[in-house]
């Protein structure tokens, strides 16, 4: 009876947990293209649709379950090495429970969080919990559970990749409008194949290491060729982008938009592909658990192509229907918009000195480069006369947006370095709108606050989604089958009542 209920609840909750948690991560590929308006809102959303799909449809089917190894499975099982069910029921009910509430909390208030660093402290939190009450060795045994280390490094490396996605995004941004200005029209003929072909080959690594990765209709054969040759394809995919730029140089809207949409659609798809194990991975783990003899939950864990298939309908159902999508969307574009857009964010004292320090930092720099230099960069990078009807930014910034968000997220991943693409995608914005010189004396205290407000989620996230998981497992553990309908209206009332909160309405995306 227990067991039955369970993987009914945890089904339920996957659904939910599908939904709230594309609405927080379609930021990751809609605000490039919402933001510099490359296109009608339909059209966008056919291509990050398109994208879902097929990257539902080439995962590999391989849910880490245990993350990279956040707990050490053999804690519950028991002495003939079988696996205690209540205990890994209640367990992977607890986080997933957790998860539904918290990215449905953040999405109310449009604050993007991380997917990865909420899942990976929902399992920490859950499996202290659930250790602790089924152990005699208290507090500190049921600790020894976690494997410590690499959690350690889960967390180390994801706000080291926030650091250098800022850093990165700015110093390519200042690079790219030295090099071509705003006015496309004049720098684009002869500069923009250079542009084009770095994109579409920056974009061309992240599809092949992030989002096709494991891929199971290419199979492990192919993606090795792939990636024995990737030199040569790289090199190919930058000769045919650029005589691509060459043969519509005189029409550049139509060349960059082309980079915006096909790295709208890359990010969606590797998104799909891979970051729905944090979602689904844990409602996997519980039914293998439960159906299949023998499983090992410390490894990957195969998922049938179906349910592969159905949680992308879903999250493309969510991405289509959510407003709460847009609301979170909506805060990353106003950030990193011109100064005309209103902020959300009032100024704070921290804030307010972070970017005097940095507005300080580039009059210095701007009193020791050469007068014909500086008089040179000046005219190229100097943002043009506010016009209102102007989209938040141009689509320049959009590309490079994408560029080197898929850039950092395909290096990455190829050096199986954990990382948050929500952070990444989201710093990389924060860091192009400084280096494209949109922060003023006026509101770059505003934009500051608001990137910290963000960021302090990163740490709130961690800190909830432990504290809420342990005392959903908890819940669970000491009431056994009456917990579970317990469970599922804390989640129905709690998801009711962030319903019912007031949010502005968002004016972009």
């Amino acid at each position: 009876m227990f067991e039955t209920s369970a993987l009914l609840l945890i089904l339920g909750l996957a659904t939910f947990d599908l939904w709230v948690g594309v609405a927080n991560d379609a930021v990751n590929f809609l605000n490039s293209a919402f933001g510099s308006r490359v296109a009608r809102r339909r059209v966008i959303m056919v291509v990050a649709t398109v994208g879902i799909l097929l990257g539902a449809f080439t995962s590999s089917g391989l849910m880490e379950v245990a993350r990279r190894g956040v707990f050490d499975p053999s804690y519950f099982v028991d002495a003939n090495g079988t696996i205690i069910l209540t205990s890994i029921l209640a367990l992977y009910l607890g986080v997933m429970a957790a998860d539904v509430l918290l990215l449905d909390l953040f999405n109310t208030f449009g604050l993007p969080t991380s997917t990865t660093v909420s899942i990976v402290s929902e399992l920490v939190g859950a499996s202290i919990a659930v250790a602790f009450w089924t152990s005699a060795g208290g507090l500190r045994g049921a600790m020894e559970v976690i494997n410590t280390g690499p959690v350690l490094g889960i967390y180390t490396a994801i706000f080291l990749s926030v650091i250098t996605a800022f850093v990165s995004a700015a110093a390519i941004m200042w690079l790219v409008r030295v090099l071509y200005g705003f006015d496309l029209k004049k720098s684009f003929p002869r500069w923009g194949w250079l542009w084009t072909g770095v994109s579409f080959s920056a974009m061309s690594y992240f599809v092949l290491f992030k989002g096709l990765q494991g891929a199971a209709i290419l199979g492990e054969g192919t993606m090795a060729m792939l990636r024995d040759q990737i030199v040569l394809i790289l090199v190919g995919v930058f000769v045919l982008s650029s005589v691509f730029a060459l043969v519509l140089r005189h029409r550049p809207r139509t060349v960059v938009g082309v980079i915006v949409l096909t790295g709208t659609g890359a990010l969606s798809m590797a998104f799909a592909g891979n970051d729905l194990v944090n979602f689904i991975g844990p409602s996997v783990a519980a039914f293998q658990a439960v159906l299949v003899d023998g499983v090992d939950l410390s490894g990957r864990v195969p998922t049938p192509p179906w349910a592969l298939l159905a949680a992308g309908i879903i999250m493309a159902a969510a991405l289509i229907r959510s407003r709460k999508a847009r609301r979170v969307t909506d805060t990353e574009i106003r950030l990193a918009a011109q100064s005309h857009t209103r902020q959300r964010f009032r100024n704070s004292k921290l804030g307010t000195t972070i970017a005097t320090w940095g507005y300080n930092g580039f009059l210095a720099a701007r009193r020791l480069t050469p007068s014909r230099i500086r008089a040179h960069i000046e005219g190229k990078t100097a943002p043009p006369p506010v016009d209102p009807s102007d989209p938040p930014y141009d689509l320049l910034r959009a590309s490079v947006n994408l560029t080197v968000a898929a850039l950092l997220i395909s290096i990455g991943t190829a050096n199986r370095l954990p990382l948050s693409t929500t952070y990444i995608t989201f710093m990389a914005a924060m860091g192009a709108s400084f280096g494209d010189r949109t922060w003023t004396m006026t509101d770059g205290g505003q934009r500051v606050t608001g990137i910290l407000v963000v960021l302090g989620g990163w740490l709130l996230t961690g800190l909830i989604a432990a504290t809420v998981a342990f005392l959903m497992a908890s819940l669970i553990v000491l009431t056994g089958t009456a917990g579970l309908p317990i469970v599922a209206v804390l989640v129905a009332v709690g998801m009711w009542r962030l319903g019912k909160v007031r949010q502005p309405e968002p004016e972009h995306g």
